[in-house]
């Protein structure tokens, strides 16, 4: 059971009440949650950490009354929130009303773009989507616009179109646009993945002024290390129960350093080459940035380092042939292939073979491949699931199942790391020394430190602010 451990700033006073006996989810052989209970008070930081698959996600959903899903999934236990009771039992359960709900507790998807209405022009709009739904005053929305801007560093981007933000822009712009309704409860999936330095501090400082105010945190991650000094409770859930034995050890996580590569010989053959590159979106008042001079050579990792939205994904567009220079030349002499930053844009077919097959010839030695694949990232058991029905590691795995099926000489990944549990960053290293021992190239984007330093040979720094961590060789 996870109690707070310490007393919040605004009394001990309960303010949800969670105990689900079992939750299943629709046609599932297992159940996804099994004897979970918490208790959630105002002002409180409570910390769960898991693996992919671990149930997190569900848990998340639980909380925010998005499952379980009426007449589908099973579901025993109760939840009480607000003077409210709600009784779960099996397909009998309660209904609940989502948007209501949503008013008490608001969830941050670990896609966190998904929770952006995207149907309005500016940050600014999408930020008061949810209160113009409640009839809040005008003069009342501006003042928690500048407020939550503040905090969170986005006057910048006020006035910025939301499908054109990086990823990590992105993912402060949902996190305001949640905080900006003043839920009592805020469940955040992975809020710090693809956030630079200064984006993590302004998130974790924005944590602390929202307990202050009495709101409970529940945060759902990977790792506990950036969240275990300032935890109320700090519990690690394995196949859907709750790890008693991390629990009491307070999960301390062992520290490891990274072995660095060593660079290459500066003699190998050229791969991706820009010369005084200027790349820019169409109708933007200036472009991404101008005179960039990059190499990547045969059996050499690259990485991209920068703040979010200093111009790393536009590089890899470019190199993906889906951005063209405004200037400058790009050189590219071997067939690329991309991972997308957000592996929902690649994702689209019912299962995921039909995915990873998707426009190979039907005779071709790539088809042929696709079990290899498949086996070699750990997904043939997942050969006939929905992709969206794959934890979240497995589906980041499919999407860099449909890039290396085709066989690249340069990978391109943006972000490789988000959403991978150990497991899955192990495959990830596995295919990126595949790539460069048979004389490929890599080039990344990640603003992970450890998996920077231990996979790369150098790193590119992006102009303007500088990002966390820069090393050349």
């Amino acid at each position: 059971m996870i109690e707070n451990q310490k007393h919040s700033r605004t009394g001990n006073s309960m303010l949800l009440d969670l105990n689900i006996e079992r939750f299943r989810y629709s046609g599932a052989e297992f159940d996804s949650l099994q004897d979970f209970k918490m208790t959630l008070s105002p002002g409180s930081l409570t910390v769960i950490v898991g693996e992919s698959g671990s149930g997190k996600s569900t848990l998340g959903e639980v909380l925010a009354g998005i499952l379980p899903r009426p007449v589908a999934d099973q579901c025993s236990g109760t939840i009480n929130l607000a003077g409210q009771r709600i009784e779960y039992a099996d397909l009998e359960s309660q209904r609940i009303n989502v948007a209501g709900w949503a008013k008490h507790v608001g969830l941050l998807p670990q896609e966190a773009g998904h929770y952006l209405s995207r149907i309005r022009e500016t940050v600014a709009e999408e930020l008061v989507f949810s209160l113009e739904n409640e009839g809040l005053p005008r003069e009342a929305m501006r003042q928690r616009i500048a407020t939550l801007s503040k905090h969170l560093n986005l006057d910048h981007l006020l006035e910025r179109d939301p499908a054109k933000l990086s990823g990590g822009q992105e993912r402060l712009v949902a996190l305001a646009a949640l905080a900006i309704s003043e839920p009592s409860v805020m469940v955040l999936d992975e809020p710090l993945a693809g956030l630079d330095s200064e984006a993590t501090a302004a998130v974790t400082e924005m944590i602390s002024r929202l307990r202050a105010d009495g709101t409970a945190m529940v945060v759902l991650s990977r790792t506990a290390t950036p969240w275990a000094d300032n935890a109320d409770a700090l519990v690690k859930l394995e196949n859907g129960q709750l790890s008693k034995s991390s629990a009491e050890d307070r999960l301390q996580e062992s520290v490891s350093v990274p072995t660095q590569r060593r660079a290459i010989p500066g003699n190998t053959e050229v791969l991706l080459e820009f010369s005084g590159v200027q790349l820019g979106y169409e109708g933007a008042a200036r472009p991404v940035f101008d005179g960039l001079d990059l190499q990547v050579r045969a059996g050499e990792c690259v990485g991209l380092s920068g703040a979010n939205g200093s111009g790393k994904t536009t590089v890899l567009k470019a190199a993906a042939g889906l951005l063209r220079p405004t200037a400058g030349e790009l050189a590219v002499s071997a067939p690329t292939g991309m991972l997308l930053q957000n592996s929902s844009d690649q994702l689209f077919e019912r299962t995921v073979m039909r995915e990873v097959s998707f426009g190979l010839p039907k005779k071709g030695t790539q088809r042929l491949r696709v079990p290899e694949v498949l086996t070699r990232l750990g997904l043939q058991d997942f050969a006939d699931t929905h992709p969206y029905e794959l934890p979240a590691s497995a589906r980041r795995l499919a999407a860099l199942a449909t890039v290396l099926v085709r066989e690249p000489q340069i990978l391109l990944l943006d972000e490789p790391t988000e959403a991978l549990d150990s497991e899955g960053m192990l495959r990830l290293q596995q295919v990126i020394d595949s790539v460069l021992n048979r004389g490929g190239a890599v080039l990344l984007s990640t603003h992970d430190r450890d998996f920077m330093h231990s996979t790369t040979h150098r790193v590119h720094q992006m102009p303007g602010k500088p990002g966390p961590m820069v090393r050349t060789s």
